[in-house]
């Protein structure tokens, strides 16, 4: 696994944006903090550092509060169903309430949204475990679906995307099977997607479709069509236990049947993504009819795969975190004395970042501890020296110690290390 972190470094070398001196005290992630005038009689003003994971790890703590070990289960099938145009029904969950007439199909109370203004067929539905989200597939011949999911709070998506309540989140997904279907081919995949699997038209093999909210609007379903070998292969579509992946995991029913290869589809990008192991792409062949797969830890090689024929560790695709949080570290020296930088070293403060995904990024809020506040010593001319390193201070280890006796000069050179020339005006 590559831990690696990154602040970056200006041109020239000693100007870094991603260091700012700066009054403001809310920040989003994409929005640079406004560069404030320092003053020795400065009170309210901090330094940010924007940092960036540029390794292939996540760093820091994890949120998900799934207790381990833990199995990947079937998706939870959509339990409203009805199969004809004259069905009528009213449910709610969370205050909201969902109606099917013959004069269409709705939802009310905290958003309001007219789902089929002609009667469906058939359709089904469902909120998804957390209550943030409902799905509901409608049909005009029986054989097509449509799928539909709204926003019963505001949703951020992974790309930083925010979507207000009562929007539609998913409003394309669509597809055709063999024949007429029930609520048992729509699933919540935890409620990071809703998985749809069923025979395909014309009996092409097995259409899925993952629809997955929370990715880029731009192609926010996956789909594909799997070899339908009846009697010898079969499917099972298990997501994560954090929902972060949808794993179609082959069922060998024969001997000479396989084996065929596990599969990863992730729902904050809706493609296909490898199946790691140590950072690495491996493949995993399934040989028996009664494979499964569990988290045993987030982490290198934290979850087992039981092919029929022994069990193969794979990284946890939900988090692989290392390094226990992210410290950001600000100190401060007289431009004077670069680039020794030994001699006048003060200490501006540490911030803390629980946890960064590979290749997402953070403006951190350093606050000014410093007794002496910004005295100058009457000098005007500094230099701000910002550094970030993991907590556990072995996966990226603290590069630099400015108040260590005789510390030597700042490493620059480091990716993690940045500095910033700025002024202190009496």
């Amino acid at each position: 696994m590559a831990a690696s972190l990154q602040i970056k470094d200006g041109n020239p070398v000693w100007d870094s944006q991603s260091l700012v001196p700066s009054k403001d005290t809310v920040l989003s992630p994409n929005m640079p903090p406004s560069l404030a005038t320092i003053n020795v009689s400065s009170t309210d003003v901090f330094v940010y550092v924007k940092v960036d994971n540029v390794g292939t790890v996540d760093l820091g703590a994890f949120t998900c509060t799934t207790a381990l070990p833990a199995p990947w289960a079937a998706p939870i099938l959509f339990a409203g169903f009805l199969a004809n145009v004259n069905g009528s029904t009213t449910q709610s969950q969370g205050g909201v309430t969902f109606k099917a007439s013959t004069a269409g199909d709705s939802l009310s109370g905290g958003v309001s949204i007219l789902l089929s203004s002609a009667v469906p067929n058939r359709r089904a539905w469902a909120w998804s475990p957390d209550g943030q989200l409902f799905a509901y597939a409608s049909s005009v011949s029986g054989t097509d679906w449509h799928l539909t999911i709204v926003t019963l709070q505001s949703i951020t998506r992974a790309d930083g995307s925010t979507v207000a309540k009562g929007q539609l989140i998913v409003s394309g997904a669509m597809g055709l099977f063999a024949g007429a279907w029930t609520q048992n081919q729509f699933g919540w995949a935890g409620s990071k997607g809703v998985n749809v699997a069923g025979q395909g038209a014309g009996g092409s093999g097995i259409a899925i479709a993952i629809a997955c909210p929370y990715a880029p609007a731009a192609a926010n379903t996956w789909g594909t069509t799997l070899p339908d070998m009846a009697g010898s292969i079969a499917y099972a579509f298990v997501p994560s236990p954090c929902g972060s992946i949808v794993a179609i995991l082959p069922k060998i029913l024969v001997m000479g049947g396989g084996p065929a290869n596990l599969s990863f589809v992730s729902t904050s990008k809706a493609q296909v993504v490898s199946v790691l192991q140590n950072n690495a792409p491996i493949s995993v062949g399934i040989a028996g009819a009664n494979p499964s797969i569990s988290t045993i830890t987030h982490g290198a090689k934290g979850v087992a795969v039981n092919t029929g024929a022994g069990t193969v560790n794979v990284d946890d695709p939900d988090c692989t975190s290392l390094g226990g949080g992210i410290t950001v570290a600000v100190d401060r020296v007289k431009a004077s004395t670069l680039p020794t930088a030994n001699l006048g070293v003060l200490s501006i403060g540490t911030a803390s970042l629980g946890s960064l995904a590979a290749g997402k990024s953070m403006w951190v809020q350093v606050p000014n501890t410093n007794v002496s506040g910004w005295a100058n010593q009457s000098e005007q001319h500094w230099c701000l020296l910002g550094q970030a390193f993991t907590s556990d201070g072995t996966t990226i280890p603290r590069p630099w110690n400015g108040q260590a006796t005789n510390p030597p000069a700042f490493p620059i050179t480091l990716i993690n290390c940045a500095q910033r020339n700025i002024a202190i005006l009496p």
